[in-house]
């Protein structure tokens, strides 16, 4: 007999279906604390997104699927982040600085960039004022230093750096600053995300 659900994880399957983010849609229906991410939340780091061919919820971090990542009746398992982490759950940030001789903000494309070498990703309320905080694992952040200090971009037919610095933070540091743009977003916006 298949396990009863709430009816938060309800709503979230049928928001899922209809194309919204799973995980979102709980973390929203059971209000966490404001500025919650990463392994601080109840779903220990996970993005589950609804994988139609399956019917199931599998997280797009570590590709783990919700039924296998959660204990029965207990807590769920800590996402291991990408699958390029190596599965080091230990965490660690950098603090990217934009290049203010670009003609607009790069963020998105910065975000893109770290997320396609496989070792990184931008978190929700990473960016601002002209910064973009990226997560990474100890045993891979230098790998990705190194490869973000060489994203280029075209401006006037010349190729020019995109960053200006890299700066790396402890865990604790970069969970600072994501507090401090998720209350800057609040803020601005006047809502929560």
């Amino acid at each position: 007999m298949p396990k009863k659900q709430s009816t938060a994880a309800q709503r979230a399957r049928a928001a899922a279906r209809q194309g919204g983010k799973y995980t979102q849609a709980l973390r929203t229906a059971e209000s966490p604390a404001p500025g919650a991410t990463g392994q601080d939340d109840a779903y220990g780091g996970h993005e589950f997104e609804y994988e139609s061919s399956t019917d199931l919820f599998r997280c797009t971090e570590c590709r783990v699927y919700e039924v296998v990542a959660r204990d029965t009746d207990g807590p769920i398992k800590p996402c291991t982040g990408l699958v390029g982490y190596g599965g080091d759950t230990g965490r660690v940030y950098l603090l990217l600085t934009e290049n203010p001789d670009l003609p607009y903000r790069h963020a998105a494309f910065l975000a893109t960039k770290v997320r396609s070498t496989g070792i990184g990703r931008a978190p929700r309320f990473s960016w601002r004022d002209g910064k973009l905080l990226v997560e990474s694992a100890p045993s891979v952040v230098a790998e990705l230093a190194r490869r973000v200090e060489l994203i280029t971009t075209t401006v006037e037919d010349r190729q020019v750096l995109a960053v200006t610095s890299v700066d790396h933070l402890t865990a604790e540091a970069g969970q600072a600053v994501l507090a401090e743009n998720y209350a800057a977003y609040v803020a601005e916006y006047g809502e929560d995300a």
